[in-house]
């Protein structure tokens, strides 16, 4: 029994009687049976010690940690004490479980750690640890319960971005981030104007912020004059990037259009690798290793710049895209706070003289947004890229619970997970801080 007891992590106040097993539902239990052998208790009253057994309770079942792979119940008899100088009849503590409650403490630790895990569903959990998925909502709710509804002190760089959420609240829901010590701040139901107004007047440092990273989305830079007068706005390089990216792709499927599906020149222009290989800077391309493609109902080794070539020979206009864009991620990687704003302006020249509609189109936004794109380049820690890895993050969340209809139970599992927080403290103290008190 001696040994059972180190297995469980039990300290010596506690003594192991006897394990049997018990099979409910093909499932088999171990069943352990402990006591508590401290021969006296403090009075809750008079704070004074007692050996006075007045009575045992009913045996309670509490679902431990599994053991070799069997679900385990600690099976415990409270003592009832009494102390006849204030004639206060107490039932002995034990910190085996929390007051209440069905569970361990160690098991609400585990399930806990188990939360941190994204790619765990809450039925998975439940499943694993021997409990009702609205106990694991439970321990997550009360975990989070301290989290504040507002956060009332930003950082001095912050950032604004957009997911799909699909609660009842709507469709989209907002996140605000820390991008430069990497850490989510708050989650939003919905990402309206007015609402973000509201929501940060709560504020109380408001006039500290001195940069707000986002995308080319007019509320947002609306919000920031109103909210953040002393904030300069910065649009991330992914966004406008991606913009003159999607003005290359124009071109490609408005060519595909032309000549049809059954035809060479569409499947070239279908073909997943050579849209890649069209999209990507070519800088990241190594030009001399051979890439395998289907050509004439066979594979055959092809270099990257013949594919190019073939495809540039459909029409001259695709050729003319990839030069304005690659010339345009050359001012993006090599360019200057100085000078960026001069390189780009003889860049949106270049675009009118093509005559090419698509790239005239993502010129005029390149010069409506130059005041906030030029903001991009005073730092390069400046960018929405932590942003985009959580969104990512938040993607498979979802995806591994089948969505989430309750916003505010998205917002405390998302923030549980990408924040690192609970009640303030970080989950690594916390766990530890539960781990002591129970040795």
């Amino acid at each position: 029994m001696k040994e059972v007891k180190e297995l469980m992590g039990l300290c010596k106040e506690y003594k192991v009687e006897k394990v049997l097993e018990e099979k409910i539902s093909n499932i088999t239990y171990k069943n352990i049976y402990v006591k508590k052998i401290t021969k006296k208790e403090r009075c809750p009253i008079c704070n004074c010690f007692t050996k006075s057994v007045h009575d045992k309770l009913k045996p309670i079942k509490i679902k431990y940690l599994k053991t070799f792979e069997y679900q385990t119940n600690i099976i415990i008899t409270k003592r009832r004490f009494v102390f006849h100088k204030c004639n206060k009849k107490f039932t002995e503590k034990v910190d085996i479980n929390n007051k209440n409650k069905s569970i361990s403490n160690k098991l609400e630790q585990k399930i806990l750690k188990d939360l941190l895990n994204y790619n765990l569903s809450l039925k998975y959990i439940a499943k694993e640890n021997n409990v009702s998925d609205n106990t694991v909502r439970d321990i997550l709710e009360n975990a989070m319960n301290n989290y504040p509804d507002y956060v009332k002190n930003l950082p001095r760089v912050i950032s604004l971005d957009e997911f799909k959420a699909d609660t009842k609240e709507g469709k989209y829901a907002f996140i605000l981030n820390d991008p430069i010590h990497k850490k989510a701040l708050d989650i939003l139901p919905n990402r309206k104007k007015e609402y973000l107004i509201q929501y940060f007047t709560h504020t109380e440092n408001r006039h500290s912020v001195e940069f707000v990273i986002s995308d080319m989305y007019e509320p947002y830079l609306l919000v920031t004059r109103i909210m953040f007068p002393k904030a300069k706005y910065v649009v991330d390089r992914f966004h406008y990037i991606t913009y003159i990216m999607d003005a290359l792709d124009d071109i490609r499927i408005r060519l595909q259009k032309e000549y049809g599906p059954n035809t060479k020149e569409y499947r070239l222009l279908k073909n997943k690798k050579n849209v890649s290989l069209l999209r990507k800077y070519s800088h990241d391309i190594n030009w001399w290793i051979y890439t395998k493609r289907y050509k004439n109902k066979h594979m055959v080794d092809i270099l990257p710049g013949e594919i190019l070539e073939e495809m540039f020979s459909i029409n001259e206009e695709l050729r003319r895209g990839y030069e304005l864009k690659e010339l345009f991620l050359d001012i993006v990687n090599h360019g200057t706070y100085e000078d960026i704003k001069k390189q780009f302006l003889c860049w949106i020249d270049l675009c009118k003289e093509s005559k090419i509609e698509e790239f005239i189109e993502a010129s005029k936004t390149i010069k409506n947004w130059m005041e906030y794109i030029k903001n991009s380049y005073i730092d390069k820690r400046f960018s929405n890229g932590f942003t985009e890895g959580l969104n990512n993050k938040i993607k498979v969340i979802k995806r591994i619970g089948f969505g989430y209809k309750n916003f505010k139970f998205l917002r405390i599992r998302l923030l549980y997970i990408l924040n690192g927080k609970i009640s303030g403290k970080t989950k690594k103290d916390s766990f530890q801080k539960n781990e002591k008190s129970q040795k």
